[in-house]
């Protein structure tokens, strides 16, 4: 169905007052229809909120949220801790906010998302000549020749050689002092000291040998019979083969035994 508008303009008409002037009017009727082409602006007055941008429709509009928000007018905040399980690195714990989130960073990390280690050497103390490596919530100071402890603030004790013996020297990271790890053997603050194994309870020794301190060690003299570093293991004397005439030779302790063939009667023994 068309709808139509009326304008007037210029048809002339003639006529005669009544004082003796010619008046000349005019006017003219044009019909213009209107097809409904032009679209209503239902923007005006929308109900957009946090920033929503309006986009017009027919008869309807709708709300482009930004990131933070969603629904129909932009109002329902949303959950980026859920939304983003990775939002916060290293540990952070994330906190969701209205519109927004922030982490919460462990000992050592910092920045919006605790992706940020913290330059700990920046706040160190470590002794001049020393360098000093960052960690995670820590550093360590690294010492030059001849200086030791946590800051490198001690004298190292281990350079004049306090250990004997082959110990290993480490130097106590509090006080500077050397610890000495003795090999076995060896005992006392310098490993100096020989340890008697022979005294220490037990005889070291197996199936009656006799132990025999000697330095860093010990050793032991076995009865007949056995042998080894601790007389564990019995000599097989039938090894050697001394039965003959085919005889059969049966292991003994400290000894043997010679099973002779028939008409055999010799026996002998170690």
């Amino acid at each position: 169905m068309n709808h139509f508008s009326i304008n007037t303009a210029a048809r002339h008409i003639v006529s005669a007052g009544s004082n003796g002037l010619v008046i000349i009017s005019s006017f003219q009727l044009l019909y213009r229809p209107i097809n409904c082409e032009h679209n209503i602006d239902d923007c005006l007055g929308h109900n957009c909120k946090n920033g929503g941008v309006c986009v017009d429709g027919v008869n309807t509009y709708n709300c482009q949220c930004p990131p933070h928000y969603t629904g129909q007018y932009c109002t329902e905040n949303v959950d980026e801790c859920e939304l983003m399980p990775n939002a916060c690195q290293n540990g952070g714990t994330c906190h969701d906010t209205h519109g927004s989130y922030h982490c919460v960073c462990v000992n050592g990390w910092t920045g919006d998302d605790c992706s940020e280690n913290i330059d700990d050497c920046a706040s160190a103390a470590c002794y001049h000549g020393a360098t000093c490596h960052d960690r995670v919530a820590s550093f360590f100071c690294e010492c030059p020749h001849g200086r030791t402890g946590l800051l490198c603030h001690l004298d190292d004790a281990c350079i004049s050689n306090p250990c004997q013996k082959g110990s290993n020297c480490d130097t106590n990271p509090v006080n500077g002092k050397a610890i000495c790890t003795c090999p076995p053997g060896y005992t006392g603050s310098a490993c100096n000291l020989d340890i008697d194994e022979c005294s220490l309870g037990a005889n070291p020794c197996e199936h009656g040998g006799r132990c025999l301190n000697t330095k860093g060690s010990f050793q032991c003299k076995c009865l007949q019979g056995y042998e080894g570093p601790r007389c564990e293991m019995d000599v097989n004397e039938c090894m050697s083969n001394p039965c003959h005439n085919d005889a059969t030779c049966l292991d003994q302790i400290g000894g043997f035994h010679c099973i002779c063939m028939p008409g055999e009667t010799i026996e002998r023994r170690a």
